[in-house]
């Protein structure tokens, strides 16, 4: 409403337009940002296509045969792009949680030949880099630390009891990963609070350094009709531009990051692809 009341400060007037700061270092991802960005578990093992028009089915398949090489195999079989925006839409991910990784990755065959578990990948990684484990990881970013492997999981006891067998129960030794898909979810938070204090602050790192939006934010950089495109274009007006059929869809749906409205033919499709769980 009021525009840059500081021309330097983003505490007052947010990070756009407040000039480029890279904090003495070249702008790197650190590792901890590496390490809890592991959203394997979005993934799930199959994906439901359907017509985006009328909403019909047209398949299941698993996301094993949409890897690598057989990537374009549902554009080759007649679906579209539109289908495919419209799928992903309604489309439910995986929650970032424990025991919830999904099969196709922890089989995975490569196009180089290799044979992968890429949850064991994920740890492994983390421990040969230096990552610390839960508990310090916390600490170094002054969070409290639990002291019971209960009051890590939230009292879920079964969770509990598996952590504490596979660490020989020193919850010192909870990989990183391991104990942020462990922690209760906040209300509202699609992953753990952990994670989201790394997220957050490089974020803010990532846009501080960005040239086109910490520092040449004006109509000079972008024109007057560019500016106005990039603060008021939304990702449904990028979608329907380019997929019109993706209209109807998109202006009955929160925003295009939320699950979208279902047409009322693919409200016929029962598998859980499309459905949340039923407890």
């Amino acid at each position: 409403m009021l525009g840059r009341i500081s021309k330097s400060s983003e505490i007052i007037s947010g990070i756009p337009g407040s000039g480029v700061d890279h904090d003495e270092i070249p702008f790197s991802l650190t590792e901890e940002f590496v390490s809890v960005y592991r959203m394997h578990s979005l993934l799930p093992d199959n994906i439901a296509f359907f017509e985006a028009k009328q909403g019909k089915h047209q398949a299941t398949t698993p996301l094993a045969d949409l890897t690598f090489q057989r990537a374009q195999k549902p554009l080759e079989s007649g679906i579209s792009f539109g289908d495919l925006f419209y799928s992903f839409g309604i489309n439910y991910p995986g929650a970032i949680t424990n025991n919830n990784y999904p099969n196709f990755l922890r089989d995975l065959h490569t196009p180089d030949g290799l044979h992968r578990d890429m949850g064991t990948v994920d740890i492994v990684r983390d421990r040969e880099r230096g990552v610390p484990r839960y508990c310090a990881f916390r600490r170094m970013l002054r969070m409290s630390v639990p002291e019971t492997f209960e009051e890590l999981t939230g009292g879920n006891k079964e969770l509990a009891e598996q952590l504490s067998e596979v660490y020989n129960g020193d919850i010192e030794l909870v990989d990183a990963l391991v104990g942020s898909h462990s922690e209760p979810v906040i209300p509202g938070f699609g992953f753990s609070e952990t994670a989201f204090r790394i997220f957050i602050v490089m974020a803010s790192r990532r846009l501080k350094s960005d040239r086109f939006i910490a520092g040449q934010w004006n109509a000079e950089m972008y024109t007057k009709e560019g500016l106005h495109w990039v603060q008021y274009t939304t990702m449904k007006d990028v979608l329907t531009r380019h997929f019109p059929e993706l209209e109807d869809t998109l202006k009955n749906s929160q925003n295009a990051f939320a699950p979208w409205a279902m047409k009322a033919e693919s409200k016929n499709y029962q598998g859980i692809e499309t459905n949340a769980k039923k407890i």
